[in-house]
């Protein structure tokens, strides 16, 4: 009788162990100690920050020297510019944390510019222009109203700038001054 109930679990595990879907190749003997696992880790850390200093982002719509996707562009480059500010926008594992407090006092610092927001607890700073918004107003405003520079918002987690009006949108990033990219509405 004991035998019996010995085999019950090993049954039941070979049971539950199919080896027919879509992780059938995988070796369910194979097993990791402590150090290779850190061994590993940290192996697998150094290469990855040695080829790749810098964040990935998609393909950018337009080049640098004429930031501005108009509505008569085709759809691909409209849609490659919605993909491209929303990775503006993505915080990556190296930033810094978000300081809702700093970007609340660059925000208030501009509002001279306009109505200022911050948004996403202080990685973006919204600035609401009735006219005037362009590639270079972000940048620019933050330097003569502020003081502040685009590598010290970065620091306190602020990741972009962005202006709108009744009829464009510019994000400017804090990780690399020359990267805007103006939208139409």
């Amino acid at each position: 009788m004991m035998r019996g109930l010995l085999l019950v679990p090993f049954a039941a595990g070979a049971l539950a162990c199919d080896q027919s879907g879509p992780l059938a190749d995988i070796d369910a003997g194979w097993t990791i100690t402590p150090s290779a696992a850190s061994g590993a880790a940290s192996a697998a850390t150094s290469s990855a920050s040695v080829p790749d200093a810098g964040r990935h982002m998609p393909p950018r719509p337009v080049p640098t020297s004429s930031p501005t996707v108009r509505i008569t562009m085709p759809m691909d480059v409209q849609l490659q510019a919605i993909q491209y500010m929303a990775a503006m926008q993505a915080p990556q594992p190296d930033d810094a944390p978000a300081d809702p407090a700093y970007a609340q006092t660059i925000a208030s610092g501009l509002n001279a510019v306009g109505k200022t927001d911050v948004i996403s607890s202080g990685r973006l700073i919204d600035v609401h222009v009735a006219k005037g918004c362009d590639a270079t107003l972000p940048r620019e405003s933050v330097a003569r109203h502020t003081g502040a520079s685009l590598t010290s918002l970065l620091a306190h987690g602020v990741l972009v700038l962005r202006c709108t009006d009744h009829e464009l949108q510019c994000l400017q990033s804090t990780r690399d001054a020359d990267d805007v990219l103006c939208v139409h509405k």
